[in-house]
């Protein structure tokens, strides 16, 4: 694993796109670690955050860690095995959206009843399109026990 210190100024700009896109206020050193052609960004040695198509998010553990309050979409248990298998989020499987997602929005996919965290995505359509009889509804571009996952909790 290659790990690289970001610049004090990279790390201020990524912390700010945190704070202003989620309300969301971290702190601290932030290095880089590229983990099967994905870059993950480790704050303070915890990876909290990812890059995906030149944008920051955050991973499963740091929505598992932060639990913002902006971008929760919350699927039926029929919907887990698909999204723990990588598949993206169909409309079907979504019991709750957040209103205010928008088109190419990240989110969070929760199970219901227990909020658990699985996976993390980017909206297809917006939050008020979610549910659905069919189609897809969000891009599923990190889960629970996938590669990312695997690299830092099953050692």
């Amino acid at each position: 694993m290659k790990r690289q210190r970001l610049r004090k100024k990279d790390t201020k700009n990524i912390l700010g796109k945190i704070k202003d896109a989620y309300g969301v206020e971290l702190s601290g050193e932030i290095d880089k670690v590229d983990i099967d052609g994905r870059t993950v960004f480790l704050v303070n040695n915890e990876p909290l955050l990812m890059e995906h198509d030149g944008n920051v998010y955050f991973t499963v553990y740091g929505i598992i860690k932060l639990m913002p309050g902006k971008g929760r979409v919350v699927v039926d248990e029929g919907a887990v095995k698909f999204i723990m298998n990588g598949a993206d989020v169909m409309k079907p499987g979504i019991v709750e959206a957040d209103e205010s997602l928008k088109q190419g929005d990240f989110c969070y996919i929760v199970v219901e009843k227990k909020l658990t965290p699985l996976a993390v995505g980017v909206a297809l359509v917006d939050g008020a399109d979610m549910i659905g009889e069919k189609g897809k509804a969000i891009e599923n571009i990190h889960h629970l026990n996938d590669k990312i996952w695997k690299f830092f909790f099953k050692k």
